[in-house]
Parts: C-alpha cells; structure tokens; sequence
C-alpha cells in the first residue's frame, strides 16, 4: 500500500488517516492553479473525508472575482468538494493509488449560505451515499470556522469505467 494511504497507529488508538499536501499530490491529478485540497485530516475508506482548503488572497483567481470584495467563486467550492469526493475514491481503490485515475463530475446540487474570503479556512466533509460501479454519489458539507457555508449533492464518474 502506498504511504498516502498508509494507515499509522499513533500512541496505540486508532489509525492516523489524516494526510499532508505531497501525499495528496500523489493521489490527484490537478495542479496549481485548480489544487483545492491541502491536507486530509481523516478519512475512511469508502465511507467519508475530512479535507481543508486554506483560503489566501494570493490565490489566482481573486484577481478577477470581485477584486474589490474578494470572494471565492462558487465552482471552485464545488471544485474543492469534487475533488476531495475523487481523493477518498483514490484512497478507496488500491488500484488507482499508484496511478490516478481521472473522475469526471457528473452532476451537481448546490447550495451557497456565506461567502468564502481570503484567510478563511474552509473544512469540506464528504460522505458517500451510494457507489454504483465507478460512479460515486456522495453529499457534502463545507465549513468556516464551524459554520456551514456550502452543501452538495455530488456524482463523480470515473474517465473510461464502463457504465452498467
């Protein structure tokens, strides 16, 4: 097993399952500027994730989304939501861990209660729902300091999986 889903007992309780960023980097295919997901901080597989995304004023695209009260867009929340739902797949499917696979977002349901600013730090939970062949169904919730900011109702496909 790869060590990014190693799973490390600490002080004789329960497994250690939270992940850095270069772990995460070798899991996923996206890169800077599109990388949403900094660190796991726990995750079991085929059933949930903890992520975080830290949210900095540097970030490229606060440069065109409202520059004068910056505010992160709404499809790069989605996108963070997406992508930890594809990291907990990875991490799920031992074969794709030594070679990521590509997931496709199939469907989205949305909803947006707070905007997400430079500085914040957003905690995104996604829970499966259902799995059906490669196809994951899973909802999501994204927090700021506890508060609910987004929720999500999800499907990911994986790229070339057949379909039945």
């Amino acid at each position: 097993m790869p060590e990014a889903a190693a799973q490390v007992v600490v002080d004789g309780t329960a497994p250690d399952t939270s992940l850095n960023f270069e772990q995460i980097r070798g899991l996923m295919l996206q890169r800077f500027p599109l990388a949403m997901i900094d660190k796991v901080l726990s995750y079991e597989p085929g059933k949930r994730i903890t992520a975080v995304k830290n949210v900095s004023g540097n970030d490229i695209h606060f440069l065109g989304h409202f520059p004068e009260d910056a505010i992160m867009p709404g499809v790069l929340i989605i996108e963070a939501m997406a992508q930890a739902a594809a990291l907990l797949a990875a991490l799920t499917d031992p074969g794709t861990q030594a070679t990521p696979a590509l997931r496709y977002l199939g469907s989205v349901k949305a909803a947006f209660h707070k905007a997400v600013r430079p500085g914040d730090q957003m905690q995104i939970e996604v829970a499966v729902v259902r799995q059906i062949g490669h196809g994951w169904f899973v909802d999501a919730v994204v927090r700021v300091l506890n508060e609910v900011v987004s929720r999500g109702e999800l499907l990911l496909a994986q790229a070339g999986a057949s379909h039945e």
